[in-house]
């Protein structure tokens, strides 16, 4: 199976691995998201963990192998990660494994599982207090360059950090808006120079679309093209952010990578090779994915 590129994610629309719904989302899908992760983690309650990942493993293996969207999973901890791992027949229905609270303190448990299925791609989750610490972003940075899979995207888990802080998103308050708006800044400049792409955060104001624009918009700005989110009707709203921005990026994209000048200008705007060649190049292969 080959691993999922970052620009194929799009908006990931999380399930609880309890949906009523579960084994016709995973035939179908849901609200046209590209990519779908069943989660058994933090929308599970620890009594119905059990129950979750087996109803899980078996709705997996009774599912189409070939759908026109991604499915990943997001286990508990470690050792539901190696019950799923267990099933050949379920691990068969999905496209990788989205890792939570993974920082350098939980590197290793994690590792000693996935070290015995190195050819599974990941998305291990930075959502830690760990995190408001800029030695401790290095050492994870470190500890996600040691692991041996394959590695599409970091995801940022927002909710799980307001919650460090004793916080919780306001009406109106973009996740820019928040304390988090320094600790996004730490994690793209650390780990994006080291050639990680990021998923953006959950916009939880699930009944306002102009607040979750506003977010979308300021996500794009950041570079990011990926977004978690939580309820289906997000799902067209951040895609057509996603659309209309590489409509707008992608023309600038090849206009500077097919010029042999140095500077010029294109849209009002000054193109320079030296500085926005990366960029350049990061645009076009995104859209060479969706």
């Amino acid at each position: 199976m080959a691993t999922p590129h970052y620009g194929q994610l799009g908006a990931s629309l999380y399930v609880p691995a309890t949906h009523k719904a579960l084994d016709q989302i995973l035939a179908v899908g849901c609200h046209d998201a590209r990519s779908i992760i069943l989660c058994t983690e933090d929308a599970v309650t620890p009594d119905a963990v059990a129950w979750a990942v087996q109803r899980l493993i078996k709705a997996l293996k009774a599912a189409p192998q070939d759908v026109s969207f991604l499915r990943f999973v997001r286990p508990r901890n470690p050792f539901v990660l190696r019950q799923l791992l267990e099933s050949s027949d379920a691990m068969a229905r999905i496209d990788g494994m989205v890792i939570p609270k993974f920082d350098d303190t939980t590197m290793s448990a994690w590792r000693e599982v996935l070290n015995r299925h190195k050819e599974l791609a990941i998305m291990p989750t930075l959502e830690t207090p760990a995190l408001f610490s800029e030695n401790s972003v290095i050492a994870t940075l470190k500890a996600v360059q040691a692991l041996c899979n394959p590695i599409i995207a970091l995801r940022i888990g927002a909710n799980d950090l307001l919650g460090a802080l004793g916080l919780k998103r306001q009406p109106g308050q973009t996740l820019y808006d928040t304390p988090l708006r320094s600790t996004i800044e730490r994690l793209i400049t650390v780990f994006r120079p080291a050639g990680f792409e990021l998923s953006a955060p959950v916009c939880d104001l699930i009944g306002e679309p102009d607040t979750l624009s506003r977010e979308v918009a300021q996500d794009i700005a950041w570079g990011f093209y990926a977004k978690t989110c939580v309820h289906p009707a997000q799902v067209a709203l951040i895609e057509e952010h996603f659309t209309q921005a590489m409509a707008r990026q992608q023309p600038q994209a090849h206009a500077l990578l097919n010029s042999a000048e140095a500077v010029f200008k294109d849209s009002g705007q000054m193109l320079e090779a030296t500085c926005h060649v990366s960029w350049a190049k990061r645009v076009v292969a995104l859209q060479a994915t969706v």
